[in-house]
């Protein structure tokens, strides 16, 4: 059909071609001593055609050029989710000049047991250096911040870099530039994302800023540590308010935990916790009651509770709340959603995978 199409089109050009040349008035050509009459129309159209063939051959040898990246891409990918990292390793270096396949590229040299070696200089999105950073955070943090602010640097856009220098900022108790970076990342962020970004925001302010940022807190998404200031302010309307919602919200473990650290548990959220008590964590329960010395209460419980526990509540419960200062440090209430990290105190970050607002009960371990 479309072969038709060109026929039909090459024909008709023809003939409108013959119809300009016996009708259409005559123009003289010069060029080098050279004169010749030819119809202005064909003059008009010969120009427009090679102006048209000058720019269609140069499109056609950038498209050859991305034509051939993309199928070196193709290749390396297809060796490299097959396990052939050696022959990705080959056609990526090939394509080391754009920034975008060296994370690639440096993926394939792990695989076989290799650290990619590149020169950063040569890079100008930030691209490599937040790479680079993803990969040393756990054993070098402080190289991991200073190739991600490198990184910015160059490329300010850079969402990734930015999240995980937040990230970084929080772990070694820079809680302001946390925040600053936080509030940027919020604006920046595409609308699928800006929801989260938010409840990351209400996490780091009510961390940095506690019970000073009530107003703004009250504005974001709840989370387990902005709920533990929330349900511990002073007003004590606000403070019923917010206990009941951390149960309506399915956060009440998180955040109980939380309140017990910050040794912020209130009578409104007693009473939310007694109304409430069958969807709280046996586990939390007791914490709860070690807390507060509702000795009483932790007896009933101790049928249901993890063996872990139960061994620590036998010990006693010495003036000195002993007892429960050990259970705080040697059980493991809490896992990461994502990595499954576990952890016996609440906090918003996990500092293994640097997900926010991921840890939740999982019932002592």
């Amino acid at each position: 059909m479309i072969l038709l199409k060109i026929i039909a089109f090459v024909i008709l050009l023809i003939f409108a071609l013959i119809f300009a040349y016996f009708n259409l008035q005559s123009v003289k050509l010069s060029f080098f001593g050279f004169s010749y009459q030819v119809p202005l129309f064909l003059a008009i159209f010969a120009s427009f055609v090679f102006g048209f063939l000058i720019a269609y051959a140069l499109s056609e040898l950038r498209s050859f050029e991305w034509r051939k990246y993309s199928e070196r891409v193709r290749k390396a990918l297809e060796s490299l989710w097959t396990g052939f990292p050696d022959k990705a390793s080959k056609e990526l270096t090939k394509l080391l000049d754009y920034e975008e396949t060296v994370p690639l590229y440096a993926e394939a040299l792990e695989e076989l047991g290799r650290e990619a070696s590149v020169y950063l200089q040569k890079y100008s999105k930030g691209i490599v250096e937040t790479s680079i950073a993803e990969r040393v955070f756990r054993e070098d943090i402080h190289r991991a911040q200073d190739l991600l602010e490198k990184a910015l640097g160059k490329n300010w856009k850079n969402l990734r870099a930015r999240r995980l220098l937040r990230s970084i900022y929080f772990m070694n108790g820079e809680g302001e530039k946390a925040l600053d970076l936080q509030r940027k990342l919020v604006q920046d962020s595409e609308k699928a994302t800006r929801e989260r970004e938010r409840g990351i925001l209400a996490s780091i302010l009510a961390e940095i800023k506690g019970e000073s940022a009530l107003k703004e807190l009250e504005k974001l998404p709840l989370t387990p540590s902005s709920l533990s200031i929330l349900s511990s302010q002073s007003d004590v309307k606000e403070r019923k308010k917010f206990a009941n919602r951390m149960f309506q919200e399915g956060l009440h473990n998180e955040t109980l935990l939380a309140l017990i650290e910050r040794n912020a548990l209130t009578p409104e959220v007693m009473e939310e916790v007694e109304e409430n008590r069958e969807r709280v964590s046996a586990s939390v329960l007791a914490l709860l009651y070690l807390s507060v010395g509702m000795y009483e209460r932790l007896d009933l419980l101790k049928d249901s509770l993890p063996e872990p526990i139960k061994v620590v509540i036998d010990k006693g419960y010495g003036e000195d709340r002993e007892c429960y200062r050990d259970l705080m440090s040697l059980v493991k209430l809490l896992e990461c959603g994502e990595c499954g990290k576990e952890y016996s105190h609440y906090t918003p970050l996990c500092v293994n995978c640097l997900s926010w607002n991921r840890l939740r009960i999982k019932g002592g371990s």
